[in-house]
């Protein structure tokens, strides 16, 4: 069931509770779409489709088993060894769309023994614990993920066992407990560089966004295709050599992807650990050929990227949308993806209505027109240890947030009524305590919000989403992004508190730092809004996803904000380094939600 299907359902179950809103049921209505009645409308209905996608880089990732990988495995000349299948998509408002379907042909597993210094021979004794209180229930109950990465879930429920196992009076209690940790921390990042190598291999550069202020490479790629066409006589996917180029000269690897590139249109079948050419479309008698062709194909490109190399640019922000089957698992921590701005979404259609949604309020609230929601991260509301059980924690922040001049309570638990007015009035809600926060406000009063803060959310689990077999799934994140929250930050799995406390700290502290060093007025943003003003095409095409802006004279395409500076989500990679243990608590805390600035309110 596709995740749009299951947004939409969301809302249409608590559709007769909601009488305060105006906007969710329109807006939820934006996340399906009904596929045509006949033939003659597919070709507009795709249009509409590509025409609604944002300017940001979409990645859509589906794996697919049981019975569809026993028809590929018919259809498709390929090893038996295939597990089950990913489909990598890749949109967005100006480059054609590539669709890549790879096969699994490695399942992640772990050695019995985990530790090289022999301290611990097995994690497998905290199970043995019987002081926990109770095991560990897996969220999203058992899915195709669960066969071919069978490590993930282990770890998981050690992390769960061990953050739940006391430390013991004596030091070698305590450095026992530390080494178990520590060495789940290993495990996770080393399960994370599998998947990426076994899984993805070298077509993990689709998962990048676009290089942004890269000056040199859009001339390099026009070039490129004109020498392909010519002198290969290649009909070439210009979107797909352009993530070649993109992957930078060392880093990746062409020669798995080049006789790929002939083909301008359709699926391709991509191979990971092995290579064969039926799998690219090519027949034996032409095997020949296509390998000079590739040859050729492959010096173009290398010249090409050492045109690029000295060329400086930064990446554009990435939209996951991941279905059932894998979104438990910390995409955004692989390798490639750990130091970028990375959000997930439930669907395409979400982002477009989220985005369309927050739009039109800022249009009419405040006169701003930007490309993606802004927000002041001084305007903030906190809730501090409302169980007041997170001492540590209370000590840690309480000052700071005074220290700050923010608003909010700390050590006591709040009302409905009070969290629902502070996420209405306030650009961010900044929550430390457990879980995530739902037993202080419910998804009822969450879904009768027309306007809602972006979202902090730093308790065990709170972004993690529950999935009951075929039904819709469940989860906090999804009711923020239903109630028009722009961005959720919130963990995947149960953290430890002072290592959290730690990424907590330092992403607020990045915002801050970010907020002070926006300028009043900016002379990128000034050009860009005279463009707009003046009429100019390039702007509406590739800055607002091709929709013409609003004759407004009073709206700002600045207002205190820029949309090229760094976003919410640009500083996840510098705060997961700032825990003891980067991956076991670092990789925990996602964004869910949109590419969201950071501005300067003129009253704060």
């Amino acid at each position: 069931m596709s995740w749009r299907f299951k947004a939409q359902d969301i809302v249409d179950t608590e559709a007769s509770h909601v009488t305060g809103s105006s906007c969710i049921n329109t807006e939820a209505g934006k996340l399906i779409r009904i596929s045509p009645e006949s033939i003659k409308d597919l070709e507009q209905f795709v249009k509409d489709f590509l025409l609604s996608l944002p300017c940001t880089t979409v990645i859509c990732v589906t794996l697919l088993g049981g019975a569809y990988t026993s028809l590929l495995q018919e259809l498709l000349p390929l090893p038996s060894c295939v597990h089950a299948w990913m489909m990598l998509s890749r949109f967005n408002s100006i480059n054609q769309p590539i669709v890549v379907l790879l096969p699994v042909n490695a399942v992640l597993q772990e050695d019995a023994d985990y530790d090289d210094d022999g301290a611990i021979t097995s994690f497998r004794e905290l199970r043995e614990i019987k002081d926990c209180g109770k095991n560990w229930h897996c969220p999203w109950g058992s899915t195709i993920a669960d066969d071919v990465a069978p490590a993930f879930k282990l770890i998981m429920e050690d992390n769960y066992l061990s953050s739940r196992s006391s430390y013991g009076d004596s030091l070698g209690q305590r450095s026992l407990w530390w080494n178990r940790r520590t060495n789940l921390d290993q495990r996770l990042c080393e399960f994370l560089r599998k998947l990426e190598d076994s899984w993805l291999g070298p077509w993990k550069y689709m998962l990048l966004g676009e290089w942004s202020n890269c000056k040199n490479l859009d001339t390099v790629h026009k070039k490129l295709v004109r020498d392909l066409k010519c002198k290969c006589k290649a009909n070439i996917n210009e979107s797909l050599l352009r993530i070649v180029l993109g992957g930078l000269k060392g880093a990746f690897k062409g020669e798995e992807c080049i006789a790929q590139l002939c083909f301008k249109k359709g699926c391709y079948v991509g191979t990971v650990g092995y290579s064969d050419n039926s799998s690219c479309g090519t027949s034996s008698e032409a095997s020949n050929g296509v390998e000079r062709l590739s040859e050729l194909a492959l010096q173009l490109i290398h010249e090409a990227v050492d045109e690029l190399e000295e060329d400086s640019g930064h990446r554009e922000p990435t939209i996951l949308v991941l279905d059932c089957e894998v979104q438990m698992l910390p995409w955004e921590n692989i390798p490639i993806l750990r130091n970028h701005e990375v959000y997930r979404m439930p669907s395409v259609g979400s982002i477009a209505a989220t985005l369309e949604r927050i739009h039109r309020h800022e249009q009419l609230v405040k006169g701003l027109l930007a490309t993606f929601p802004l927000i002041d991260p001084l305007d903030a509301f906190y809730l501090l240890n409302p169980s007041g059980d997170l001492s540590e924690t209370q000590l840690l922040f309480e000052d700071w947030f005074r220290d700050q001049n923010l608003v909010g309570k700390a050590g006591s638990a709040p009302t409905a009524e009070e969290l629902t007015l502070a996420l209405k009035s306030h650009d961010l809600f900044i929550y430390l305590g457990h879980g995530s926060g739902s037993q202080y406000i419910s998804r009822h009063d969450l879904l009768k919000l027309e306007k809602c803060a972006a979202t902090f959310l730093m308790g065990c689990s709170s972004g993690s989403l529950s999935l009951n077999g075929c039904y819709i799934p469940q989860g906090t994140p999804l009711s923020y992004l239903l109630a028009g929250s722009p961005v959720i930050v919130a963990n995947l799995w149960d953290v430890t508190d002072k290592d959290i406390d730690r990424f907590g700290k330092t992403m607020l502290d990045a915002w801050l730092r970010e907020r002070s060093s926006v300028p009043v007025g900016c002379d990128q943003c000034s050009s860009v809004q005279d463009e707009a003003k003046n009429g100019r095409g390039k702007v509406n095409k590739k800055r607002m996803s091709r929709k013409k802006l609003p004759e407004t004279s009073d709206i700002s395409l600045c207002n205190n904000g820029c949309d090229h500076r760094p976003k919410l989500g640009s500083f996840m990679g510098q705060a997961r380094e700032a825990c003891k243990l980067p991956f076991l608590i670092g990789a925990a805390p996602v964004c869910y939600g949109v590419p969201t600035g950071i501005r300067r309110k003129p009253s704060l």
